[in-house]
């Protein structure tokens, strides 16, 4: 079923559709929903999905492990790779290619080529994916607006495996500062609710 939510981004994207590409960065909190927003995108707009997750940095665990909330919002999200590998190509009206971070190995997957066409609706979806470095090079900022607790009850469900240090005490207090610092809610074209 497709949210009221949905129905409205895909309106603004209409609204700024012509020739070339329309570039849409969805931010929010960990398990806010932005994934199922990007899912009904491809549904009502045709959209092309690019994950966030896939541009997790590989680094050595232990100086994964050691980085403080605020090296964590800085670090774990390769923000760089994913404006020269994406966003550059796309906001030039070229086509992109990305390889993606393999979660098992904690490497770029060996041998993939992710290709993004530089028509239609491209849809960034991911935490840190509207950060201020990157914020000039889309043409709708989403923000998808879910409570705390919310949230982080669907991330409970999901048992997603984050690896062997405690995911609360390291990704979310990197993901909290990033909010706060940045403010992601205010600089968005569109708040809509998760769902």
């Amino acid at each position: 079923m497709i949210s009221s939510a949905a129905e409205k981004v895909a309106a603004a994207v209409e609204a700024r559709q012509g020739p070339g590409v329309v570039l849409v960065a969805v931010d929010g909190m960990g398990g806010s929903g932005k994934s199922t927003l990007a899912a009904a995108l491809v549904e009502l707009r045709g959209a092309v999905v690019v994950h966030g997750d896939d541009f997790y940095r590989p680094m050595d665990p232990d100086e994964r492990a050691g980085l403080n909330p605020e090296e964590g919002y800085h670090r774990y999200f390769d923000w760089q790779r994913l404006r020269e590998e994406v966003l550059a190509p796309l906001a030039a009206g070229r086509d992109a290619a990305y390889r993606r971070y393999d979660w098992p190995t904690g490497a770029l997957a060996p041998g993939e080529s992710h290709a993004v066409p530089a028509a239609g609706v491209v849809v960034v979806e991911g935490v840190y994916t509207a950060r201020p470095e990157l914020a000039d090079h889309y043409d709708l900022v989403v923000y998808v607006d879910t409570p705390r607790e919310e949230s982080m009850r669907r991330l409970r469900e999901r048992g997603d495996d984050h690896g062997p240090i405690d995911w609360e005490s390291r990704w979310r207090l990197a993901e909290e500062h990033y909010l706060a610092l940045t403010r992601p809610w205010e600089r968005a074209d569109l708040v809509v609710p998760g769902h």
